[in-house]
């Protein structure tokens, strides 16, 4: 049985495979340059959130440099034995995942 930070990688896992095809999708069909601004998916684990979070090219592809970081609306952190948050903005929040969720996250990336 996977432990509750599993569980939580592997939802916030199919948000960023999620917001992947939003970029991909973004960026041939819309022009989307890196100062540009496109609407992302919440990539934290309340399953009822549904918030947008916008980002620049630049800043989404700074999230992704590192497969254990993910990107959530300000203030979207759950719990400190799987997320911590790294970096906060105006407009999103970088956590980092700890533990299984960081398992899970690093072997999920789809850039690796």
């Amino acid at each position: 049985m996977a432990t509750t930070g599993e569980r939580v990688g592997k939802n916030e896992a199919l948000f960023r495979e999620v917001n992947e095809r939003i970029k991909e999708v973004s960026a041939a069909n819309f022009g989307f340059g890196p100062a540009d601004l496109c609407e992302f998916v919440c990539e934290c684990s309340l399953e009822d959130c549904h918030e947008a979070v916008a980002m620049t090219r630049l800043e989404y592809e700074d999230v992704r440099v590192h497969a254990a970081h993910f990107l959530i609306s300000p203030g979207h952190v759950q719990s400190p034995q799987v997320e911590r948050a790294v970096a906060e903005y105006e407009r999103y929040w970088v956590v980092e995942k700890e533990a299984g969720a960081r398992r899970v996250a690093v072997d999920e990336d789809p850039r690796s």
